[in-house]
């Protein structure tokens, strides 16, 4: 029970689709940001496609170096972030959907084979589509195709994205790792670091310390400062930092409150601080940041962040 509320700290509730078609597609195109994607997870799996430059996505503890024309799996509940590569942009499109527009209305042998056990994550499916086998292909010209008819809003396009999700876990679900009877636990590194970060983006606002981190997993200041980074590519404060930069800027584009008062709502006890700590996360200063979004939020990940648990 315990767990499961650590869980629930970093989980994004944002709503993808509708309950009648539960499927989003959201493009992202040029980001020259260090982090590409935030710390996040949720219920719903997810296809990213990356269409430009390349990125390092970390899923669960696992870094992938995926270049344009390659895509990555993120199953239902996998932590998952990316970061940029030499200072490389980059773009990409996800793809995320409910495993419920692929359930079947009665229980038959599809329900039985394959979709409960996806539900149950009883298959280890491929996470890095290369391109390089003839499959890999299929896949990624499926996914572009779904990327596609979303986007042209298609007579048929709420019918063809289903049957090409069909068709694509059909290609993955035949090509998993056989040797592998079930998906291993996650892990306690995995744990722990949901655990932290969720206390962050509960406290933000609040004074936040090295050692009341660290006792939060029971772990030292120097075990802890050496296992945060390991999983995240950033230290404590760096991060700490970078999220409530993220809060400012949504309280810089939806509101005229002064930047000192932001400032302080967001967990920065001095201005001047806070205006280094921005300039060096958005390449602006507030007050430029504000006049360039004039009000209007143009930033996925902070839309991410906007919908995560606080």
């Amino acid at each position: 029970m315990i767990k499961e509320q650590l869980r629930e700290e970093l989980k994004e509730n944002r709503i993808h689709g509708s309950l009648m078609y539960p499927v989003s597609v959201y493009p992202m195109d040029d980001i020259e940001e260090e982090t590409v994607l935030e710390c996040h997870w949720h219920e719903e799996p997810e296809l990213i496609l990356v269409t430009k430059g390349r990125a390092l996505f970390q899923i669960g503890t696992i870094p992938y170096e995926v270049h344009a024309g390659e895509a990555v799996f993120v199953n239902s509940g996998e932590i998952h972030t990316a970061y940029q590569m030499e200072h490389e942009s980059c773009s990409f499109v996800a793809t995320v959907f409910s495993m419920s527009l692929l359930n079947s209305a009665g229980y038959d042998m599809i329900q039985a084979r394959f979709i409960d056990p996806l539900l149950r994550k009883q298959m280890v499916l491929p996470v890095h589509i290369r391109g390089q086998e003839v499959w890999e292909q299929e896949v990624l010209t499926l996914l572009n195709q779904i990327v596609d008819i979303n986007k042209q809003q298609t007579v048929t396009c709420e019918l063809t994205t289903k049957a090409y999700l069909y068709l694509i876990f059909a290609q993955m679900i035949e090509h998993m790792d056989t040797q592998v009877a079930l998906i291993p636990a996650p892990s306690d590194k995995v744990q722990r670091l949901k655990t932290v970060l969720g206390h962050i983006h509960d406290n933000y606002q609040q004074p936040l310390r090295l050692r009341e981190l660290a006792e939060q997993i029971n772990m030292s200041e120097g075990h802890f400062c050496r296992f945060f980074k390991s999983l995240t590519q950033k230290s404590p404060i760096d991060y700490i930092n970078r999220y409530r930069t993220q809060q400012a800027c949504r309280l810089l584009e939806s509101s005229d409150r002064k930047i000192v008062d932001i400032s302080l709502e967001v967990g920065f006890d001095s201005l001047s601080y806070f205006i280094s700590v921005f300039k060096q996360h958005r390449g602006s200063t507030p007050s430029q940041y504000r006049k360039q979004t004039n009000g209007v939020s143009n930033s996925f990940i902070t839309e991410l962040q906007k919908n995560s648990i606080e």
